[in-house]
């Protein structure tokens, strides 16, 4: 089974009509580290990752096409299949982040889940892609 093999995440892809919005939020705003970046792909780094693997969001324009060599159709707003991605935060940081999206003039939902002891925050990019931050939190 391939299940019980997977060490985490490696990386998460979004498929971008705007990579210089997309990349100027990820990094100037959210202070995502580039890792390499072009006119047709943006690799951030997220954290470390299992035995040399970095964990990356990575932004393609939405004009390349699939590993499978397939054209994809175009991205539409608001109607991607993705719900959100989610990244973990440390729980200490949890007001931290609140406190920088307040004053940054992000909008932004916070979520407690009771049966995982997890509280998550969700903020929207420029495209409309949701991210959730979310944190384990033994106190809940």
């Amino acid at each position: 089974m391939i299940g019980s093999r997977i060490k985490g995440l490696g990386e998460i892809v979004l498929r971008v009509k705007d990579m210089r919005l997309m990349r100027d939020f990820y990094v100037n705003t959210l202070g995502f580290a580039p890792m390499r970046t072009d006119e047709h792909y943006t690799f951030l780094k997220l954290a470390e990752g299992y035995r040399g693997h970095t964990q990356v969001l990575a932004l393609f324009d939405a004009a390349n096409s699939n590993a499978f060599g397939e054209t994809l159709e175009p991205v539409a707003n608001r109607a991607s299949p993705l719900h959100h991605f989610a990244l973990e935060i440390d729980s200490e940081n949890f007001i931290e982040i609140v406190n920088f999206l307040e004053y940054s003039n992000i909008e932004y939902v916070t979520e407690t889940f009771t049966w995982v002891k997890w509280k998550s925050i969700f903020i929207k990019d420029p495209e409309h892609n949701i991210l959730e931050l979310v944190c384990y939190d033994p106190e809940i």
